[in-house]
């Protein structure tokens, strides 16, 4: 199964390692050298502007960031893993 990002960026949901909003990593020190770190060594697989981005997605594979907020992630793979429709 698969998670939509949005802007047509799929990942398979068995990669994924977190699910994070975004303002909660600009305010950690920490957190915004992860993200640094991973831009530097090409871990950012789909990045949306900064105003745009609502959740960070950690997979197995990189880091993509979302205009879609993490709550809505979330929801979308607990649907497909308990193999609920939305609406």
């Amino acid at each position: 199964m698969y998670l939509h990002l949005g802007g047509g960026v799929v990942v398979p949901i068995q990669e994924i390692v977190g699910i994070f909003d975004s303002r909660l990593l600009q305010d950690n020190d920490d957190n915004r050298r992860f993200i640094e770190s991973a831009r530097s060594l090409g871990r950012i697989r789909s990045e949306v502007p900064q105003a745009d981005c609502k959740a960070v997605v950690v997979t197995a594979t990189g880091v993509y960031t979302s205009a879609i907020s993490s709550l809505t992630l979330q929801r979308r793979v607990t649907h497909v893993q308990w193999g609920l429709n939305e609406g």
